[in-house]
């Protein structure tokens, strides 16, 4: 397949999800039940990295910046462990740190589509 990492299937994952607008927290969460997958939701720094301590994690959604907070430490922790992960934001690629870029990045507002074409993309990243 040409060097292309196989897309990796979403049913059954456990995501998590870190977004502090509650409304896009729960539309997300949806969106990806709809994937046969299971979710866990965090909105602030102080809250996703006790559930990363006790949950097993395939992947996450990261909102970059979390009222005002920028989501890093949440990110390096995820890197630390192993477990992919995907930076939502609004702000475009150059709002996010170099180093941070290797990860996908998902720009609000984004359609189912590109929420499971980003998730299949960090699976696979992790993969190879």
């Amino acid at each position: 397949m040409s060097g292309v990492p196989a897309m990796e299937p979403l049913n059954g994952r456990h995501i998590l999800i870190v977004e502090d607008e509650m409304i896009l927290a729960l539309d997300l969460s949806d969106i990806i039940a709809s994937f046969g997958c299971t979710s866990a939701v965090a909105g602030r720094i102080g809250k996703a990295l006790p559930l990363i301590e006790a949950q097993a994690f395939d992947v996450a959604i990261l909102d970059l910046n979390l009222a005002g907070e920028p989501v890093y430490p949440v990110a390096d922790d995820l890197g630390r462990r192993g477990i992919p992960y995907v930076i939502a934001t609004g702000y475009g690629a150059e709002g996010v740190l170099p180093s941070y870029r290797k990860h996908p990045i998902l720009a609000k507002p984004y359609s189912r589509l590109e929420v499971e074409a980003a998730l299949k993309q960090a699976l696979a990243v992790k993969n190879t």
